[in-house]
């Protein structure tokens, strides 16, 4: 668990990325945590493709689809959305789905739509169909999932990495491995992080001879959009329905209910009430830079100050001496500061912590 900087400022909502728009019927909608844990049948789309569903998601990762079978001659188009860029909790992803230009017409009669007007069993019920050997001979999918502890590093660090740097970035890199694997893409649509204008421009610099259109609710007009909407949707809500703390003595003790995980909603709110730990906070599912979460601990954890190196007096030692050994005017190793016993020691330690 992490405790929080009481000198973090909450950021506000262009910093966040909450996406107001629609947010009542997101927040009402019934969350996949609201389900029974999903059985191991459930999980196997996920495993047999190679995914961590069922792993403490601590780090961000990248996956790739098999992709199709296809010659130098074959062109592609190619949508990008995502899932989670507003909640408070758990990762966000970007996806891409890829197709090529011959195929496009009968991805587009499977029935895709924006991943939020269908019902959680229409997504699901796609998303395997994308599995299928006979999609998979003219399309492919692609995520990146962004860690909640990585959203929150980028956004509080001191140079400053917004919500909308990190999702252009998260675009620009599946984009660039995409074409890397040899996947001739001519054509690629996307749902805008910011003003449309700037963003594909940004992009078509990056891609030269690429034909890149970014819109407004492009998962509403382009099915390649809406398939790959529904690609990053069912893998977030994979994840938080299956979510594993890395605070392992957590994992039976914390309520998995979390509501839609946007800052408007009373369970979400409740569940972050009721999960905070008064010294260390909350687990790393958290976004700790979100406003709301900012604020709940502002109010009822234990107020925090972090000294700042430059708020020292002059005449203090730096923490840095404990971690290395200094040299004499020869250039030898001074033997008379021992080594800290911390380093000797070779046993694992446990840093779960029990609320």
């Amino acid at each position: 668990m992490t405790a929080q900087n009481s000198r973090t400022r909450p950021y506000d909502s262009d910093d966040q990325g909450s996406d107001t728009e629609g947010l009542d019927k997101r927040a009402s909608a019934a969350p996949p945590s609201k389900r029974a844990k999903a059985t191991p049948s459930d999980l196997t789309v996920f495993t047999s493709l190679g995914l961590p569903i069922d792993e403490a998601l601590t780090k961000s990762y990248t996956f790739f689809s098999p992709l199709p079978s296809s010659d130098p001659s074959d062109e592609y188009v190619l949508g990008v959305d995502e899932a989670g860029r507003g909640p408070v909790l758990g990762p966000m992803v970007y996806a891409t789905c890829f197709c090529k230009e011959s195929y496009y017409n009968e991805l587009s009669s499977l029935g895709f739509a924006d991943s939020k007007q269908l019902t959680e069993e229409q997504r699901d019920r796609l998303f395997a169909r994308l599995q299928q050997p006979d999609v998979l001979e003219g399309n492919g999918w692609s995520i990146r999932c962004i860690s909640p502890q990585d959203i929150s590093q980028c956004m509080l660090r001191r140079n400053k990495y917004n919500l909308n740097a990190l999702a252009h970035d998260a675009t620009i890199e599946l984009l660039r491995e995409t074409l890397a694997k040899g996947i001739n893409v001519r054509r690629v649509f996307i749902d805008t992080v910011g003003p449309p204008a700037t963003y594909q421009k940004k992009l078509e610099t990056l891609f030269p001879g690429i034909k890149i259109t970014v819109a407004k609710k492009a998962d509403s007009l382009y099915p390649i959009v809406s398939a790959a909407s529904i690609c990053a949707k069912v893998t977030r809500d994979a994840h938080l329905l299956n979510w594993r703390f890395a605070e392992s003595k957590l994992q039976n003790k914390l309520s998995t209910v979390y509501g839609s995980g946007y800052p408007g909603d009373p369970n979400t709110i409740k569940w972050l009430r009721e999960s905070l730990d008064c010294v260390f906070g909350y687990p790393g599912i958290i976004r700790f830079s979100w406003s709301t979460c900012v604020k709940i601990l502002e109010d009822k954890a234990v107020h925090v100050i972090w000294a700042d190196d430059e708020d020292a007096p002059a005449n203090t030692k730096p923490t840095s001496r404990f971690f290395t050994q200094t040299q004499s005017a020869k250039g030898a190793r001074n033997p008379g500061r021992p080594r800290s016993q911390f380093f000797g020691r070779r046993r694992p330690i446990d840093l779960g912590v029990t609320l």
